[in-house]
């Protein structure tokens, strides 16, 4: 079973947001769309006009020295890379060139980073970078490990996002949760659709859907 998804056009975008309407599981919430990131992640020219516009918006951070990309943004992440040097974003980087780097995971969901890419955290601006922040677990979770490896955090940015801010941080996004409908993100026992016994469509990650058959 694929579940049918549909383009929604913001009228401050050019990117569509492919969304479908039903009942959706995460590790950390209940959800009453899916946003499938597929394209926007891993089409170059579409994810060359997201980093565009998220680019812009960003336009005034100090330094980035390293994207830290996460849920499999590496694609976005090197095209926000490219789009922020064009637009004179700083760094101190010896070679003048920002680095894109992703995180390695644990098996208790811990990140991690070898010696030989823990240097590119290490005293660094690091720009989180998510296919979108419902909760802000993951991004909490990305901002301590910066930290902790001795890095600084400089900003968040997202494709799709519910929080305008997390830890202190501004929530950079091209599109906010605003946009949809009715758009729900909710622990699962605080669920209005469980408590209607309305059965799942699907689990969600960051790799995408397993949907369930009827």
């Amino acid at each position: 079973m694929v579940i049918p998804t549909i383009h929604f056009r913001s009228e401050y975008s050019s990117i569509p947001l492919r969304i479908a309407k039903g009942h959706f599981a995460t590790s950390h919430s209940h959800l009453n769309y899916y946003i499938d990131m597929t394209y926007t992640k891993h089409r170059l020219s579409e994810a060359r006009e997201a980093a565009k516009e998220l680019a812009i918006q960003l336009q005034d951070t100090r330094f980035v020295d390293t994207i830290l990309c996460l849920d499999g943004t590496e694609v976005l992440g090197a095209c926000l890379a490219e789009a922020l040097i064009d637009l004179g974003v700083r760094n101190k980087n010896e070679h003048n060139t920002i680095y894109v780097l992703s995180p390695e995971y644990t098996s208790g969901s811990q990140y991690i980073f070898r010696e030989n890419t823990a240097h590119l955290i290490q005293n660094r601006h690091v720009l989180l970078l998510a296919a979108s922040v419902t909760t802000g677990n993951t991004v909490r979770g990305a901002l301590e490990a910066v930290r902790y490896y001795g890095g600084e955090p400089v900003g968040v940015c997202s494709i799709f996002s519910c929080l305008e801010e997390c830890e202190g941080f501004p929530v950079t996004a091209i599109f906010y949760s605003g946009v949809l409908d009715g758009y729900q993100c909710l622990p699962s026992n605080q669920c209005p659709l469980c408590r209607a016994g309305v059965r799942l469509d699907g689990l969600v990650n960051s790799y995408g859907i397993s949907s369930f058959y009827r």
